[in-house]
């Protein structure tokens, strides 16, 4: 019985001081209240100011999307206008001047006979001048590249009717494009591509489907990021993309940030472009580091060490050389350094 009532006691004393520590907290319950109205009021103050700059920063971005817009209208206005060509369906020439139209344009390549030039049996995308396939397929450039290479003489040799130089052409004129969309729309391509790739001599097969691969590698990034719905991409159709991104009912031309797309439709597109990306070349090592250096190395001046024991003379003659060197190289690493950012600045235009 003694031990109970010492327990009880030691259990009154405990409610006591926990009665103490309560009117203690009770009593600070007003403080915390002030300073939890001080942080709502805070936040209230701070959520306003957030919509306010919200608002600000929205009106911002719609005026740059009007003025990309506008920009890119007049580019593709004026320096770079497409049109879609359609195919010729008249019937009125007779069988005789339709087959000896079509073996003009025949070649014998490689062990068999090619069409080297049929643009007017397919729609076609005009670029300024030049103009590409809706199909995507440019094999007419491989076909053409290896005609010649053969030796076979071919029924056109004019430039006019050069198939090969029509596609280098309008390609070039698409990257040239491509290039200032990313520049006016802020977005980073994920393949650097200069557009004087596809105007150099002769490219090989494996180049030539490779280079064109990643040029519609950037065309379908530059639309996915304008949030275009990839069910209208085709990976292959270069320019038909391009006026697909153009369009103001498909895409949200000049907007900004990031956008949200579709993992399958984009897989689909991705492995319409994988074969072709992954293409092997002869010189593949070399193409694709200059995906990733600069365009030239800068020009250092090889300025020899003086020699230590030398006469009066030869120390005249020894300074007077070694400036000489020195100018000339300063003037050289200057020249080239000038030109490698003229280079830089023209091409992420």
């Amino acid at each position: 019985i003694k031990e109970k009532q010492k327990l009880i006691a030691e259990k009154k004393e405990q409610v006591k001081t926990l009665i103490k520590h309560n009117n203690k907290k009770a009593g600070k319950l007003p403080l915390y209240e002030g300073r939890v109205s001080k942080l709502k009021g805070f936040v209230k103050d701070e959520s306003v100011k957030l919509k306010e700059q919200e608002e600000i920063l929205y009106k911002a971005q719609e005026e740059l999307k009007h003025v990309r817009r506008t920009n890119i209208q007049q580019l593709v206005h004026y320096i770079f206008p497409i049109t879609v060509v359609k195919p010729n369906c008249s019937h009125e020439d007779s069988d005789t001047v339709s087959a000896l139209e079509e073996a003009c344009h025949t070649a014998y390549v490689q062990g068999k006979w090619v069409v080297t030039n049929n643009t007017s049996s397919e729609l076609q995308y005009c670029i300024v001048a030049p103009a590409l396939p809706s199909s995507g397929d440019y094999m007419a450039y491989n076909d053409w590249v290896a005609a010649n290479k053969d030796g076979v003489p071919t029924a056109t040799n004019t430039v006019d009717f050069n198939p090969a130089y029509n596609i280098s052409a309008a390609l070039t004129y698409t990257t040239q494009l491509v290039n200032m969309l990313a520049y006016y729309l802020d977005v980073r391509l994920p393949s650097k591509l200069c557009y004087s790739e596809f105007c150099t001599n002769e490219l090989s097969k494996e180049k030539f489907t490779k280079r064109v691969a990643r040029l519609n590698w950037n065309v379908v990034h530059l639309c996915l990021s304008q949030n275009v719905d990839p069910s209208k991409l085709k990976a292959e159709c270069t320019l038909g993309n391009i006026l697909t991104l153009l369009d103001l009912n498909c895409s949200d031309l000049g907007r900004s940030g990031a956008c949200n797309v579709d993992a399958v439709a984009a897989r689909s597109l991705e492995d319409g472009l994988r074969p072709a990306l992954e293409v092997a070349s002869d010189s593949e090592d070399s193409e694709d580091d200059s995906e990733h250096l600069s365009f030239e190395w800068e020009a250092v001046a090889n300025v020899g060490l003086p020699e230590a024991e030398a006469g009066p003379s030869q120390n005249v003659t020894s300074q007077q050389m070694s400036s000489t060197s020195i100018a000339g190289g300063l003037l050289n690493s200057t020249a080239a350094s000038i030109a490698s950012l003229w280079r830089g600045w023209a091409t992420n235009r």
